[in-house]
């Protein structure tokens, strides 16, 4: 599983009038809106932080410090600031999303070379999603004419 060293700061609004919650973050190009509860924000939040945070790996930019102190800006009238860590990525999504760019095929060329839909693709290159089975993993390989690698690594 990926993570990531900080906790970012993000602003937490509640929408009297639409009755949702919205937010956003203080150091990266990250918002969330119409949520209908605070859960649902901060996991969309946090979410979006790692997407952001893996955009920027895949570049080769450097991650931002996160702001050690912060205050509500003064345009957000009641909102609360709290420090999120970004959602956990799965690595083997992001491994495969890696092999279907170096083939240059899409989702839907996969899907037909694996036997099964788009959509099931689409779930199994979702960096949120932790249910691949080896024998998906085996046809994505086969799909991506590669090998599939399977190692355990043990921390000291």
């Amino acid at each position: 599983m990926k993570t990531w060293p900080y906790a970012y700061p993000v602003v937490l609004e509640w929408d009297l009038e639409g009755g949702t919650w919205a937010g956003f973050a203080l150091d990266l190009p990250v918002f969330a809106w119409g949520k209908p509860d605070r859960e649902a924000l901060l996991r969309s939040l946090r979410e979006g932080l790692a997407l952001a945070l893996l955009e920027l790996e895949e570049e080769g930019r450097p991650l931002p410090t996160p702001s050690a102190s912060v205050q509500v800006p003064p345009e957000v009238a009641e909102g609360e600031v709290v420090f999120l860590e970004p959602a956990p990525v799965n690595p083997v999504s992001l491994e495969l999303w890696r092999a279907m760019k170096a083939r240059g095929l899409s989702q839907r060329e996969l899907a037909r070379r694996m036997g099964t839909s788009p959509s099931a693709v689409h779930r199994l290159l979702d960096p949120f999603y932790f249910g691949h089975s080896l024998d998906t993993l085996r046809r994505a390989a086969e799909a991506l004419e590669g090998d599939l690698e399977v190692r355990l690594l043990l921390s000291v």
